[in-house]
């Protein structure tokens, strides 16, 4: 009886080795087997039917790499053979059972098999992953049984907000999470689709053409993976309704919301919908409906008074999944408001998937049993962290990756959405995120074998080419906080005070950074220097990664250069001017060159629209630190506040701050101006007036979007609505923000008779007396002033620098 049990308990052995094999992910059950395969020339790849021939291409094309010449045939028997057929011997999970596969080694061949044809792709990209690393053409004989914990696994891809991939590069991410057995794409859209009906909508933007958008799905299905729209239905509409065509859909006046209170809507949104379902044949369509803070604030005020805003909401949503189910659509959404207004749950329909997204890193995540509990499917969604830093923050990314995958799993969830965002303009370098995509795909497949420093060694072996302990290093000493540089402090005026940290940095004096920066950038360029002529593919990305350590370096200067102007505003003596002023020049230099290599980058992967709103901020920063080496040379600078001048007026009804009001001033001229400049900034909508003309208004608010931001701000020429003798200048404000107050702030230079008039909004009558009034009280009285929450920095009238607000 023993003698029968052995080949039982060998077999068992086999799949209980820790084994080292370099596969990403790793896979469930790996036997190593005495004996090695050898790669020779004229090899046979058979397929057993034609929807595996891809597969067999991609096999190809590794071995062409490696000069072995290999063909592909039909049929059952050859060197490599891919094989679809029913495996009931595999020990699969139902809900896994279309994505397994086994894989095996042998003395004289390769098997591929697999219960459906995506498995064997599947097996494919495990299989070349090993013939890419292989020794002297002789690859280990191995036994491997695979399939995923989750079935959905993939990525959002944020496209609105700033970097907009060319072509090439979209299909490189498809192939990326290809390779790592990811299944979903998903492409975060808001106003990057061209659209037939309305033709302004992403217009200059970048915006996906319907080509577009149908090679990428035909290129995409080879892999396996499906192409899924992320198109906003009710906020994060900023990009749009700050368009005058469209001011009749939001919410109020500036809002990010649709108004859920008008048919006009309804019909708005289902004309987009019906060209974006056109678009995109994929059964499943995501609503979007994250952060709709908005709603009810406006026009739909009405409906929340009648009902609460989880109903307003719950509403919306069946209206809006009613229009997908006329047109044949699965509905995914994401599920924070949800989380805030359970009582939704009870309301919308049982088939809605929910994409359940946090990105702070934590032990657990008890909205997966919420969501599990009330007989949701839904998707778990953490992110790669590369919305604040210029590295991604995985220090942050790789913990909530792993936990949030965990708590998933131990609650029935299907899926998980790794997402990527593009918040302020999308400054981050999309190629460095494509680690944290394959280390989501690693936990999604195997949670249990996802072992960070296996993993980090397999990964850079796989996407370098070469095995090699300073490739992971690099990231390493990139993620450490102390090498961490926030894009609002890269931008940062040089003057300003010091910033204080968010919950995410750690709290450490410049003088820490710089002696960190000091000691490990010269190393890190070093490494990369040495490692240019040694990696065999994606060579670029080492390009990547010095121009960062180049960025850093600067960083490291501009945190000096800093240091030394405090030091001049406490004490002259102690400063070196001529040393400061060649730093000033040197920031100059340095930064020129970084904006130069930070164009060539952009251009190479992305497409150039977006691109000048980057420039801008590195124009900004450029003409900061040149005003100061003027200042300087004429020995102004110690006067001078880099804070604007101007304070935010408002009016007070009794204690509360009135959120509708308006304001005047009067100014006497005399003579007509030669030159006049005035400069508006809204809490939150300001319409503008001068001598009883409209001028302008802003209403743009701060979000996310870097080309709505880039609104919020006006410098406006004045000149013709001035005349000589008394002007008028007058605005009316409102906010519509949760206990907001209707301020505005105005700073205005006129030149007559080669004098300078400043204007600008105050509360001391002994600048410029503003009075204000509220609607509910017609009486003009004195306004008052309050700190904004944020600082703006003075605009410059000479050059036509707006202010901006620091972050």
């Amino acid at each position: 009886m023993k003698y029968l049990l052995l080949p039982f308990l060998f077999a068992m052995n086999i799949f209980c080795q820790n084994t080292d094999v370099p596969i990403v992910p790793t896979p469930k059950k790996i036997g190593i087997k005495s004996g090695t395969y050898e790669l020779k020339n004229n090899l046979t790849i058979t397929v057993n039917n034609e929807s595996l021939r891809f597969s067999a291409e991609e096999i190809k094309s590794v071995l062409d790499e490696i000069d072995i010449s290999s063909k592909i045939v039909v049929g059952d028997n050859g060197d490599i053979i891919l094989s679809e057929v029913p495996d009931k011997s595999m020990r699969i999970r139902p809900q896994s059972f279309e994505q397994s596969y086994s894989l095996s080694i042998n003395d004289d061949n390769i098997k591929i098999t697999a219960p459906y044809a995506k498995g064997v792709f599947y097996g494919a990209m495990s299989l070349i992953q090993l013939i890419d690393k292989n020794q002297n053409k002789k690859l280990q004989q191995m036994e491997i049984e695979d399939q995923p914990d989750m079935t959905v696994r993939g990525i959002s891809d944020d496209i609105s907000r700033g970097q907009v991939s060319n072509l090439d590069n979209f299909k490189r991410i498809i192939k990326h999470i290809a390779r790592y057995k990811m299944n979903v794409y998903m492409p975060y859209l808001e106003d990057m689709l061209e659209f037939q009906s309305y033709p302004t909508i992403g217009l200059n933007r970048g915006a996906l053409t319907k080509n577009e958008v149908k090679e990428l799905i035909e290129f995409a299905k080879q892999y396996y993976v499906e192409i899924i729209p992320i198109f906003q239905t009710l906020g994060h509409y900023e990009n749009i309704l700050n368009q005058d065509e469209f001011l009749k859909y939001s919410e109020f006046t500036g809002a990010a919301s649709l108004n859920v209170s008008s048919d006009s809507t309804y019909i708005f949104l289902e004309n987009l919908l019906k060209e974006v379902f056109e678009m995109f044949p994929s059964e499943y369509f995501h609503m979007g409906a994250d952060e709709s803070y908005d709603v009810g604030l406006g026009k739909s005020k009405y409906l929340v008074d009648k009902s609460d805003i989880a109903t307003v909401h719950a509403n919306h949503y069946k209206k809006v999944y009613d229009i997908c189910k006329k047109y044949g659509k699965k509905v995914i959404m994401y599920g924070d408001i949800i989380l805030d207004q359970p009582s939704i749950l009870s309301q919308i329909p049982k088939d809605i998937t929910i994409v359940d997204w946090h990105y702070r890193a934590q032990e657990f995540y008890p909205s997966t049993e919420t969501f599990s509990k009330a007989g949701f499917k839904y998707y778990v969604s953490p992110t790669v962290w590369n919305f604040q830093t210029t590295f991604p923050t995985n220090v942050n990314a790789i913990p909530n990756i792993f936990y949030i995958i965990k708590s998933g799993l131990s609650n029935a969830s299907t899926g998980m959405i790794n997402s990527n965002w593009g918040d302020n303009g999308a400054e981050t370098i999309k190629e460095l995120i494509l680690y944290g995509y394959a280390w989501s795909a690693q936990c999604a497949w195997n949670l249990n074998g996802s072992d960070l420093n296996k993993f980090n060694k397999d990964y850079f072996y796989d996407f370098f080419g070469i095995n090699d302990s300073r490739l992971p290093l690099l990231y390493e000493r990139f993620s450490v906080q102390l090498n961490q540089v926030l894009w609002h402090e890269i931008w940062r005026h040089p003057y300003l005070d010091w910033r204080e940290p968010n919950w995410y940095e750690a709290r450490l004096s410049p003088v820490n950074k710089i002696s960190w920066m000091n000691s490990v950038l010269p190393s890190i360029k070093k490494d990369i220097d040495d490692l240019k002529p040694l990696v065999k593919k994606n060579k670029d990305h080492l390009d990547i990664l010095y121009y960062l350590a180049e960025l850093n370096d600067w960083y490291k200067f501009k945190l000096e250069t800093q240091l030394a102007l405090q030091n001049y505003k406490k004490d002259v003596s102690r400063v070196d001017i001529n040393e400061l002023k060649n730093n000033i020049n040197k920031n100059i230099d340095w930064l020129d060159k970084l904006k130069d290599g930070y164009v060539k980058i952009w251009k190479e992967y992305y497409k150039e629209d977006n691109l000048n709103l980057i420039e801008k901020k590195f124009d900004r920063e450029l003409s900061y630190f040149q005003e100061i080496n003027k200042m300087l040379n004429n020995n102004t600078l110690l006067s001078y506040s880099p804070v604007l001048e101007s304070r935010f007026i408002y009016v007070k009804d009794d204690t509360t701050f009135s959120n509708k009001a308006e304001f005047k001033t009067t100014i006497n001229l005399t003579d007509s101006p030669d030159d006049a400049q005035l400069q508006l900034i809204g809490d939150t909508y300001a319409r503008l007036y001068i001598n009883g003309k409209y001028v302008d208004q802003v209403y743009a608010r701060r979000s996310l979007s870097l080309f709505t931001d880039s609104k919020m701000i006006k410098m406006i020429n004045i000149k013709y609505f001035l005349k000589k003798g008394d002007n008028e200048i007058r605005v009316e404000v409102e906010n519509y923000n949760r206990n907001g107050a209707a301020g505005v702030n105005i700073i205005s230079q006129i030149k007559v008779d080669d004098k300078i008039i400043k204007v600008l909004t105050t509360d001391n009558p002994s600048l410029n007396k503003w009075e204000g009034r509220t609607l509910t009280n017609k009486n003009w009285r004195n306004v008052v002033t309050k700190d904004y929450p944020y600082v703006h920095t003075a605009p410059n009238f000479e050059t036509g620098r707006t202010s901006w607000m620091e972050k």
